[in-house]
């Protein structure tokens, strides 16, 4: 009873961190489709295999036990979801469909040997060679993939090597955990097999369970490892992305699709790079001195930074809200406010501040401060006129 007690608090669970993921996924569409779908056929088993002990519906019983073994789905799954991990791509790919071949061909095999009552001599033994064929050849595949592409992988940035640690954390609890699950389930069928019992793996299923639930309480705490390798550091650079100044303007992380083939080349190295890269043209941008100016191009900023230029032209196309052109013109405009609150009108013109900025002329200076302030520079003389004003009258008189 209080084995069948687990596998329905197992499953249940299971199906709570089901509605919890799905409550985000509307707003947060890189969650990853195969560990979603492996969470819900493994609670769903659970939790059937709890209730049909305290249930006296044996039509029900009856169809669980039958078609129970369709579970073995799980199997290629764990792959597929290893192999996504790292990956940007979160949706269900039709071209995988083949994994699923075998298991469901087996299943099905089964359920007619059983129906038609067949007795073949040495049949079990000779599926059961198959099926752990077919449990170590989807679990050296998974063992390959995560080895090549997520505990092996390096990253020049010191955070980004961080966010490694912690994928690869849990990369290996889950691969272990599933492994162990794997063992439970190449006894229990060689023990059915040796009492001449049906297929299902039902011995010492509890074992599986507390795995299981362990896992769930794993990703329960740690929602983020629900994201693949890129997306999970996408995530990260926004929840970093609090100290920027102009953060109004930076698009973190990024979700517009990438159209270009050179472009998707310098995807992952910029957007590792992303948050570390917008710093630096802040930082740059708010010293004024290169877009004073008035020929500064692209090309110039990229020479200060030392970065690529194509980096930068990418981070304007998919990061900003704003073209480079406009970018320009939102650090000339907060150039001149800074101008202006220093008293810098008191012995010079709007024409000197405009070409002091990086402007060519007063005109285009004048419709890019309204546009940017929403107030002419006279306009916010005036009111920083009044603003220095009142500061003098709340000083104390010596």
């Amino acid at each position: 009873m209080l084995t069948n007690l687990l596998f329905i608090i197992t499953g249940l669970i299971g199906l709570l961190t089901l509605i919890l993921i799905f409550t985000n996924y509307k707003s947060n569409r890189i969650m990853n489709f195969y560990i979603i779908l492996l969470i819900f056929i493994m609670s769903l088993r659970f939790f059937l295999n709890g209730f049909t002990y305290f249930t006296t519906d044996f039509s029900l019983k009856n169809i669980y036990f039958t078609y129970s073994n369709f579970s073995s789905v799980v199997i290629p799954l764990c792959y597929l979801y290893f192999k996504n991990l790292f990956a940007s791509e979160k949706a269900f790919k039709t071209k995988e469909l083949y994994h699923f071949i075998f298991p469901l061909s087996l299943t099905i095999l089964g359920i007619v040997l059983n129906y038609l009552n067949f007795t073949i001599p040495n049949l079990k033994l000779f599926l059961y060679v198959i099926f752990v064929a077919f449990i170590l050849y989807y679990n050296i595949l998974s063992f390959r993939i995560i080895n090549t592409n997520i505990w092996s992988k390096k990253s020049s940035i010191k955070t980004i090597m961080n966010d490694n640690k912690a994928i690869n954390s849990w990369a290996s609890f889950l691969f272990i955990a599933l492994v162990l699950i794997s063992i439970r389930l190449t006894a229990a069928l060689f023990i059915e097999i040796y009492y001449n019992q049906n297929m299902k793996g039902y011995n010492y299923q509890w074992i599986a369970a507390f795995i299981w639930l362990l896992i769930l309480i794993k990703i329960l705490i740690s929602p983020e490892i629900l994201y693949g390798y890129n997306a999970l550091n996408k995530k990260l650079n926004e929840n970093k992305n609090t100290d920027l100044i102009l953060k109004t303007i930076w698009i973190t992380p990024n979700t517009t699709k990438v159209n270009n083939i050179q472009h998707e080349a310098l995807k992952e190295k910029i957007e590792e790079n992303l948050i570390n890269y917008i710093k630096k043209i802040e930082k740059v941008s708010l010293e004024y001195e290169l877009f004073r100016n008035s020929k500064m191009t692209l090309t110039d900023l990229a020479s200060k930074l030392n970065i690529p230029k194509s980096h930068i032209s990418y981070l304007f196309k998919y990061h900003s809200t704003i073209s480079f052109s406009e970018y320009k013109k939102l650090i000339r405009i907060h150039d001149a406010i800074k101008h202006i609150e220093s008293n810098y009108l008191k012995n010079n013109t709007l024409d000197s501040l405009s070409k002091k900025v990086g402007f060519t002329s007063y005109n285009p200076f004048f419709t890019s401060f309204k546009e940017i302030s929403g107030v002419s520079p006279l306009e916010y003389l005036k009111m920083a006129k009044v603003k220095f004003d009142e500061k003098k009258k709340v000083q104390p008189q010596n």
